[in-house]
């Protein structure tokens, strides 16, 4: 057994209880359940309550013949889909040949869908020699040794989907039903309300709703959007980011009003009393796929809360919203388009036109005076520093690979020398049965004393222990080696993949999405790429340039 394996158990729940919502626990209540469950299950297993131990982050862990079982979590998240955060992290561990054991109250909370579920229980958890166990359904892999559970596990797991579909649908209806009543139930109350003492309803925010006025008076006076969040910031009024988070937490905050965040406001109907109850809708039950509705078509369920501004003050503001109809899409796409981050403020760069020079942070347009301003770089600058950088790191994969090449082939000498060995010595501990057994005949036909007899056992047992013990270090020797192998062949694999890149000339939105996760410019023109695939050597390559534009070239 690697040392590097660690054993798991996942919890999930599709929505979060009320206890929750009104802040009366820290967690749902079906998760305290699957924990408990889950540790029940462990205790009756001879694992006792005192061996559990307190992470510093609070999660429990084990030490007994369970190294290490981590708990992961998704509390909001429905099972009808893979892409989750807890459940995304799990799988890359699987991936990287990290995890021993899967454990889960039941299968519904692996997942719903059987073709997937089916897919990780049959082939992916087999292939990388992971023991899964479901509590409630009785399933561990490890007890149906080549069997995968066959045609009663894709029952369930179908049953599983079917019945999430049918919730969905149901839980669907009610709530178009509420939306329709003119009920909010939308989550979080938007910038310049909170939630009403009476459930579903939202009452105005006093401490900031004059912000929200100014906003829509400002635009119907004629000042354009840049300006009122130039106007804002220069007052330091806070953003809705910073100040929901401060006050409901769970944001992602930004501490400068841009373009978007004046924008979103005004072109919200809901400051008028007014609320549009389907702007959008998925594709189907189960599906991400999310299609907008033309605003023409979106229907407007009137006074449904206190306004704080008139509907005649909402379309003069509209004026100065610019169309979001999305142009059509450039023939030839910028390879480097959402991939380039200001170290500042962590908003993307803009560039403009096609035949602009210079990659910008917009943000000091609307910040006068921040460091934004000096970040910029040269397109074709970054591009040539890109380029190296891609086949610097193509280089030092492939040297990689070659070493662990080499290794593999020492490895499989191993292999073949420690499978000759557990060869042998079962052998041995074979024949040492088989003399016990002649010794035993021996004494039965009255050839061998009984003293004689029990000597020569202990003997022979003594020597059967010993090969035993032999045979256990050297079955675990080899499970290492070959866990070893896996992982390096894996990396191996991936390797590859990344040097066919090698000593290119050219950068195509295809290449920088597959190798690039984004890349962060500074002000004082250094950058630093962050890569999307990973190894011993993942350290972010940062390349110091100075940038600083010319005249030139700060002509767009």
């Amino acid at each position: 057994m690697s040392a590097e394996r660690q054993d798991f158990y996942y919890l999930r729940l599709s929505k979060e209880d009320g206890d929750i919502e009104d802040g009366s626990a820290e967690e749902s209540c079906s998760i305290t359940s699957q924990r408990d469950c889950i540790k029940r299950y462990l205790r009756e297993h001879r694992f006792p309550e005192d061996e559990f131990e307190e992470t510093p982050s609070g999660h429990p862990l084990m030490s007994h013949r369970w190294d290490n079982i981590v708990e992961i979590v998704d509390d909001g998240y429905s099972g009808t889909s893979m892409n989750r955060p807890g459940m995304s992290r799990l799988l890359k561990l699987v991936e990287a040949g990290k995890v021993r054991t899967i454990i889960v109250r039941d299968l519904s909370r692996f997942a719903r869908n059987y073709l997937e579920a089916g897919h990780y229980l049959e082939f992916v958890f087999p292939a990388y020699d992971v023991r899964f166990i479901s509590i409630n359904d009785q399933f561990d892999s490890e007890q149906l040794g080549e069997s995968t559970g066959g045609l009663e596990l894709a029952i369930k797991n179908l049953l599983n989907q079917m019945y999430s579909k049918d919730i969905s649908r149901k839980i669907k209806s009610a709530v178009d039903l509420k939306k329709l009543s003119g009920e909010y139930v939308y989550g979080t109350a938007p910038y310049g309300y909170k939630k009403g003492e009476k459930k579903n309803t939202i009452v105005i925010d006093k401490e900031v709703s004059e912000i929200v006025k100014s906003i829509f008076e400002w635009a119907a006076s004629g000042i354009t959007i840049t300006q009122i969040a130039r106007k804002l910031n220069e007052a330091q009024v806070v953003t809705p980011s910073v100040y929901l988070a401060a006050v409901r937490g769970k944001y992602k905050t930004r501490a400068v009003w841009t373009f978007e965040s004046v924008r979103n406001i005004l072109a919200n109907r809901i400051y008028t009393g007014d609320t549009v109850p389907f702007k959008s809708h998925v594709v189907r039950v189960g599906s991400d796929r999310v299609k907008q509705v033309p605003e023409e078509l979106q229907q407007v369920i009137p006074n449904t809360h206190e306004g704080i501004i008139s509907r005649e003050l909402f379309y003069q503001a509209r004026t100065v919203i610019k169309s979001t109809k999305k142009s059509k899409a450039s023939a030839h796409p910028n390879p480097f388009k959402s991939l380039l981050v200001c170290s500042c403020c962590g908003n993307r760069l803009i560039k403009g036109k096609p035949q602009n020079k210079n990659w910008i942070c917009a943000t000091h347009r609307y910040n006068p005076g921040s460091d934004c301003e000096k970040v910029r770089f040269r397109e074709d600058k970054l591009t040539e520093i890109v380029l190296h950088a891609i086949n610097v790191r193509c280089k030092l994969l492939d040297a990689k690979v070659r070493r662990m090449k080499q290794e593999s082939h020492s490895a499989k000498s191993s292999e073949q020398i420690l499978q000759t060995e557990c060869r042998t010595l079962r052998k041995q501990i074979e024949g040492l049965q088989a003399i016990k057994m002649q010794h035993y005949e021996s004494y039965v036909s009255g050839r061998l004393s009984k003293e004689s007899f029990l000597s020569k056992k202990q003997e022979a047992s003594t020597k059967e222990e010993e090969l035993k013990i032999r045979l256990s270090v050297t079955e675990r020797k080899l499970k290492e080696v070959d866990e070893k192998m896996k992982a390096s062949t894996m990396q191996m694999e991936t390797g590859r993949k990344i040097i066919e890149y090698q000593e290119i000339t050219e950068l195509t939105p295809q290449l920088m999405k597959e190798l690039v996760k984004k890349i962060i410019i500074r002000p004082d023109g250094s950058i630093r790429i962050e890569w999307n695939f990973c190894d011993e050597m993942n350290e972010p390559i940062s390349f110091d340039f100075s940038g600083k534009a010319t005249p030139e070239e700060k002509a767009m």
